[in-house]
């Protein structure tokens, strides 16, 4: 993706189960729902935009497997048609730090997608404080900005994104 150009508009989130899809029936989203892998819960929350994505938040993205949990959490059969799973941490009020498992890749650095994701839950979640976030991911930084309005959402090149 060329970032050149400062920002690209993704759209509105797709949160409904059916259309990410994920299997999940006791609220109308799969918003932290519990998914069990290993005997362990992971609170995933389901999104697309183009392709099914989880998100985690985590005390620290460091010491997760990313490629062993996120490959589980992934392939697991809630989602049907398999999913990337974003592990998140906030750092401060209004900045997250994200590691990406990509479905089909493994661990990587960047996805615009995952990237935009994981900058939404954490506003809908109130993981952070305003309707735009930074999203460290690898070694970039991005602005992830929510119209709830609109329910629209922009990814800004960090240089172009403004400071709160």
């Amino acid at each position: 993706m060329d970032l050149a150009i400062g920002t690209v508009s993704y759209g509105k989130p797709v949160m409904a189960p059916c259309l990410i899809p994920v299997e999940h029936k006791s609220t109308p989203n799969c918003i932290n729902a519990p998914f069990m892998v290993n005997g362990e819960c992971y609170k995933v929350t389901a999104m697309s935009f183009c392709s099914p994505h989880g998100v985690v938040f985590t005390g620290n993205v460091d010491s997760v497997d990313v490629r062993e949990t996120g490959q589980l959490l992934g392939t697991h059969s809630l989602f049907p048609k398999g999913a990337s799973i974003v592990f998140a941490q906030v750092l401060d009020g209004e900045t997250i730090k994200v590691r990406i498992w990509q479905q089909n890749k493994g661990e990587t650095g960047f996805s615009a997608e995952a990237v935009c994701i994981a900058g939404v839950t954490a506003m809908m979640l109130h993981k952070v404080l305003t309707d735009r976030v930074k999203v460290c991911a690898g070694n970039q930084e991005f602005g992830v900005e929510w119209n709830r309005e609109t329910n629209s959402v922009c990814l800004i090149r960090h240089e172009d994104f403004p400071e709160a």
